[in-house]
């Protein structure tokens, strides 16, 4: 008999606490339900993503990082990224906030043995159910 995994409580909690804020934050912006409808799409994305992130990631890595110009640029390019973030915080705070749950989530249910499916599943569920929390929230305060 198949004993059943236990669940990462605590990081999917963060998670959907994450994604509450996040949508509540949808929910006061001028055309909410399409940036409603974009979020919902990018949880899917977000999720699928930390699926295969490190094998995809250490692929590109290799074949870009071959030369030292394309090195230069991209560290360039890095350097620019994180004086724009770092500029406008308060506009990326979310965005890192639900990228750093997303990805003790991940974790954790790599931890736990979950298949791919399954923790794709979970962290697309969650994000939906913070989403929807969040939005309807923030449409009722």
């Amino acid at each position: 008999m198949v004993a059943p995994k236990k669940l990462p409580w605590v990081s999917l909690a963060l998670l959907l606490a994450a994604h509450i804020t996040f949508g509540n934050l949808l929910a006061s912006t001028t055309h909410s339900w399409a940036a409603f409808a974009f979020a919902i799409a990018w949880a899917l994305v977000l999720a699928l993503m930390f699926i295969n992130l490190l094998t995809g990631l250490s692929h590109l890595v290799s074949r870009w990082f071959t030369s030292d110009t394309v090195a230069f640029c991209a560290l360039i390019v890095a350097a620019a990224f994180a004086s724009i973030v770092l500029n406008w915080l308060k506009l990326f705070m979310p965005i890192i906030l639900i990228l750093s749950a997303e990805a003790l989530a991940r974790i954790d249910l790599l931890t736990a043995e979950f298949n791919n499916v399954q923790t794709c599943t979970l962290l697309t569920v969650t994000s939906w159910i913070g989403l929807g929390l969040g939005w309807t929230l923030g449409q009722f305060t």
